[in-house]
């Protein structure tokens, strides 16, 4: 992996410990009150790194146009990701849900702990599933960008298996901690992503750049 590859990263996965750790600290002791809850500090830094991603998608899918590559699937994920981001920020989906069936008390008959309001998620983790396929077949090329895609969707898949547990019964305490974990695991997928694409981009730019791989060295 080259120098600029390398910096890329590490500074992602020291956004990942900082963010969380600054957080906790500017409320003290209350620690979870910008991590755990929706609409905080933790969820807008979260959308933000989905934007980015989707952003960096959509100029990988006008480099790989341009190389003569499949551009479609990363306008996809790119759309995709914007809308993870769009959500992330203003909370769309748990909104709905709870309008939907959590007002009902409705839950998956075969997944009881699941908390009512929840089932979009499920719609959400299989549309994932189904570009998983695609996205991996772009990114092959590219064995760190590989890596980062597959660290990725492990911790967005546990992000997403976190959420849907219903933690409304355990104590205050164990509520707290279970929130503000799930959402350090999403920011960590996220992170992942965004190393994904960052890193295919950067490879791709080696690959029809003249020059770029001695800078990027």
């Amino acid at each position: 992996m080259g120098h600029t590859r390398t910096r890329l990263v590490g500074l992602l996965v020291a956004v990942w410990i900082v963010v969380p750790v600054l957080l906790a600290v500017l409320r003290w002791p209350d620690y979870w009150e910008w991590i755990a809850p929706e609409r905080t500090p933790m969820t807008w830094a979260q959308s933000v790194v989905l934007m980015l991603a989707g952003a960096g998608c959509l100029l990988t899918a006008l480099v790989a146009g341009r190389a003569g590559e499949r551009a479609g699937i990363w306008s996809l994920l790119g759309a995709g990701l914007l809308a993870l981001g769009t959500d992330e920020r203003f909370a769309f989906h748990e909104s709905l849900g709870d309008d939907l069936f959590g007002s009902d008390g409705d839950s998956v008959p075969f997944l009881p702990w699941v908390a009512p309001g929840d089932f979009l998620l499920f719609v959400l983790a299989a549309v994932g599933l189904l570009l998983l396929v695609w996205v991996w077949w772009a990114v092959r090329a590219d064995g760190a960008a590989t890596v980062a895609l597959a660290v990725g969707v492990v911790l967005s898949a546990g992000a997403v298996g976190m959420e849907l547990i219903d933690s409304s019964t355990w104590s205050t305490a164990a509520d707290r901690v279970h929130g503000s974990v799930q959402e350090v695991v999403e920011l960590a997928g996220g992170l992942a992503l965004l190393a994904m694409v960052a890193l295919r981009l950067l490879g791709m730019l080696d690959a029809h750049l003249p020059g770029a791989e001695e800078e990027g060295e």
